[in-house]
């Protein structure tokens, strides 16, 4: 990899903070990873932090392009490729989760082949992310304890639809309403609750793939960096400060015109 796109990409993918710490990471895989041959494979730890950063920068700056919303692929009893728009919830080492209705479409082809893909698009930062893996449903509990973290509007649209809690939002914004809610606060009533619906449900997307495609310059050419899980070396052997033992990726990249 040439030393112009390497100070592309750490310019590119990561805050000013982080800079230096990837730069002296670089350095040191460049001295240690003597096992791989190619200069644009090397051992990487945790791309889902670059994909955390990446979607907090488009929430701040794009929020009009709802940047949580993606298009996930999923692969029918056909094997015909199959896509909706799906709104993701938490991004953290273990995966991604999502949440749909259990019995939809959606989830019955997630049961019968759990390879799935989303692809997150930002135009306004010429940005998109592509992640690919395995997903899994969650536990009753893990579904309940997000469910409890969904504010009222959005408890009430999964439970009665969206129109009802649009209703009911109405309801509850007059001045009266709120009146009557400060009061209940100060007397200590606790407010009602909404119960989870019997089959609403969630999925972890574990990732296989990362992929974050940018565009840059004055001819607009497009820089894609691409993270795999490295499942050909034995588990352990990595370098020292990258949990081999829980992430294990290797990365490539390129510039297209």
């Amino acid at each position: 990899m040439s030393t112009v796109l390497i100070q592309k990409l750490c310019s590119t993918l990561w805050s000013p903070g982080s800079l230096s710490r990837f730069a002296q990471h670089m350095s040191h895989v460049s001295h240690q990873v003597s096992y791989i041959a190619s200069e644009e494979q090397r051992v990487y730890e945790e791309p889902h932090v670059i994909f955390q950063n990446w979607l907090l920068t488009a929430q701040k700056e794009a929020p009009q392009v709802r940047p949580r919303l993606a298009c996930m692929a999923t692969v029918d009893k056909s094997g015909e490729p199959v896509t909706r728009l799906t709104n993701i919830e938490e991004v953290n080492a273990n995966g991604i989760t999502f949440f749909t209705t259990l019995g939809s479409r959606q989830a019955g082809e997630i049961s019968a082949n759990p390879h799935v893909s989303l692809h997150f698009n930002w135009a306004p930062l010429m940005r998109s992310v592509r992640i690919a893996g395995s997903a899994q449903q969650l536990t009753e509990e893990q579904t309940r304890e997000q469910f409890r973290r969904f504010p009222r509007h959005i408890q009430m649209s999964i439970t009665h639809g969206p129109r009802f809690a649009a209703a009911d939002w109405q309801s509850r914004s007059g001045f009266f309403a709120r009146i009557g809610e400060r009061l209940n606060t100060w007397l200590g009533k606790e407010p009602e609750q909404i119960h989870m619906p019997h089959n609403w449900g969630g999925f972890l997307l574990t990732p296989s793939l990362f992929e974050f495609g940018m565009l840059s310059g004055e001819k607009a050419g497009r820089t894609r960096v691409r993270f795999r899980r490295c499942l050909e070396m034995p588990r352990g052997t990595r370098v020292g400060t990258v949990q081999a033992e829980r992430q294990d990726w290797v990365y490539d990249s390129c510039e297209e015109n």
